[in-house]
């Protein structure tokens, strides 16, 4: 067996680090650190990356990921707030694999000096554990281990800005699609997009053809596709995936093994959030994307499956609900015939209607005001109300505002439109062109039976809500 034992590579100072301390970065210097261990070990054969859950930790072993191919698995016993002891197990539980172990100067000198208790080789009493160092440990069956050092990488001074930012890859798999966003992020809550890339999978609507589980060949596209987005995360050099399974994962019969299964293959666990989670992140995007203030607002964020509501001010959120009026959902379960007729028409506003009841009368009382809105079908609306005005579509949209007979406006001319004439339209996008229309009849829809003046557009939604829950968690 052969094991390398890592000490994680420089990070930035405790003391200048605002943010969370589980996410505290590496320096320039560290990352360097970290590329050097990634040559010296790419030909290794090591067949496992364990590391701390800390970002330092990961991120001194992304490289190394990166060139081997291996994900890079976390292990809580490896956490510096863990009894020291905890570290054996971890050693113990890779039976005999090659591997690289990544964690905190304390827990590497404590398993060296069991190590050395038990009779290994070449260890002093108190052995060297610099940022960025490594550990070589080999035995033959039962036999002592012998124990070699390898010094950190000679790297730059360190940078102590304070400010230095995470770069997060957050993997939204949706109802509609699968949606890749890679940003750098800053403990302030400061968030730079860097890449971003959709595959349109239409989840939703095949569950629901399919008796409410999602059928093999289909699981198997979705954890090749969701595969095929982490690698792109990584190779734009994110810190830290984030998978998060939204309304058709979590209504699936069989959501939990998909999610399983696309959590195996990304190497991080999936995690699939209620719609009450995915409300309260949505609104914690508006917050800190648009004014909210202290006067109480409305958030909406209409997804593929579900359709959030949510009401809260600059300091929290009052109250929050799931429906299930996606527009995939809804699409899949009325719409047949492009264009719409009336009679579909008048069914998905029916839907809506009488879902809505249980809560208009409420949300009329608090008349929440503004009414902050994200989602697909609503930047599409956009785009095309900026279009019409002879502004760029792909401008920035954050803050326009689409008022109740805009939206109307809007909804006829598309739902009486067929798809061919859609793609036509001045800013339509093609992977939405077919669902716009729905999604266009439920937001009309809303914004009637809600008695709201129209819909203030907000860019960020809940993939950087995720982000900023990242930022401020442990």
């Amino acid at each position: 067996m052969k094991l390398h034992l890592v000490r994680h590579a420089k990070a930035e100072k405790r003391s200048r680090w605002k943010g969370p301390a589980w996410m505290r970065p590496l320096t320039d210097a560290g990352r360097a650190q970290a590329v050097e261990l990634a040559t010296a070990l790419r030909g290794s054969g090591v067949k496992r990356l364990v590391a701390s859950p800390a970002l330092r930790c990961r991120q001194t072993l992304a490289p190394l990921a990166l060139a081997t191919g291996l994900p890079v698995e976390i292990d809580e016993r490896l956490d510096e707030r863990r009894d020291a002891a905890k570290v054996s197990e971890a050693l113990a539980a890779l039976r005999g694999e090659s591997a690289v172990l990544c964690t905190h100067g304390d827990h590497v000198a404590a398993l060296l000096e069991h190590l050395r208790a038990e009779g290994a080789a070449d260890l002093d009493e108190e052995p060297r554990c610099e940022k960025g160092s490594m550990w070589t440990l080999e035995r033959r069956g039962a036999g002592p281990w012998k124990a070699r050092y390898g010094p950190p990488a000679a790297s730059a001074a360190d940078s102590e800005t304070g400010d230095a930012a995470v770069r997060l890859a957050v993997l939204d798999l949706g109802s509609t699609s699968f949606h890749l966003l890679v940003a750098d992020a800053t403990p302030e809550g400061a968030i730079e997009r860097v890449l971003r890339e959709r595959v349109m999978l239409r989840l939703g609507a095949l569950i629901g053809e399919r008796g409410g589980r999602v059928p093999e060949d289909v699981c198997a596209r979705a954890v090749d596709t969701a595969q095929q987005l982490g690698e792109t995360a990584r190779r734009a050099g994110a810190d830290l995936l984030l998978p998060i399974a939204t309304a058709a994962i979590r209504e699936a019969k069989n959501g939990p093994d998909v999610a399983e299964r696309i959590g195996a293959a990304l190497g991080v666990p999936t995690r699939v959030i209620s719609g009450i989670e995915e409300a309260r992140l949505t609104f914690s995007a508006f917050r800190h994307r648009l004014e909210v203030g202290s006067r109480l607002a409305l958030g909406l964020d209409l997804g593929g499956g579900s359709l959030q509501l949510i009401t809260g001010d600059d300091r929290d959120v009052r109250w929050e609900t799931s429906l299930p009026l996606g527009t995939t959902r809804l699409h899949a379960d009325l719409v047949r015939s492009d264009p719409m007729t009336r009679d579909e028409r008048r069914a998905v506003r029916a839907r809506v209607r009488e879902r809505l009841a249980d809560y208009r009368e409420a949300i009329e009382r608090w008349t929440p005001q503004p009414a902050i809105a994200a989602g697909g079908s609503l930047r599409a609306l956009a785009r095309i109300a900026a279009a019409d005005d002879g502004r760029d579509p792909e401008a920035d949209l954050r803050g326009s505002f689409l008022d109740a007979e805009r939206i109307t406006e809007l909804t006829r001319r598309l739902s009486r439109s067929s798809q061919e004439e859609r793609l036509r339209m001045p800013g339509m996008g093609r992977r939405r062109a077919d669902l716009v229309a729905t999604g266009a009849v439920i937001l009309d829809t809303v914004v009637e039976a809600l008695r709201l003046r129209g819909l203030t557009v907000s860019d960020w939604g809940l993939r950087e809500g995720v982000i900023l829950e990242a930022l401020e968690r442990r």
